[in-house]
């Protein structure tokens, strides 16, 4: 699922990469906007774990307990 979100991700700015010229600032701040939301949910997914694929991670998470 977290592939298929980052891959959309990367077809939204494919097309600002080529339409970047028409758009100008107020383009170049919107897709700032949009790198920045997508990089706050990254950084989120990461803090919680599931970009945690192996079983090192997981086990070390479990016997924490809840933070």
């Amino acid at each position: 699922m977290l592939f298929v979100v980052f891959d959309v991700e990367s077809i939204y700015l494919f097309a600002w990469a080529v339409a970047w010229r028409e758009l100008g600032w107020t383009g170049y701040s919107e897709v700032l906007v949009f790198i920045g939301i997508l990089l706050a949910a990254l950084v989120y997914l990461w803090r919680l774990g599931a970009l945690d694929w192996g079983t090192v991670g997981r086990l070390q998470r479990e016997n924490r307990g809840p933070v």
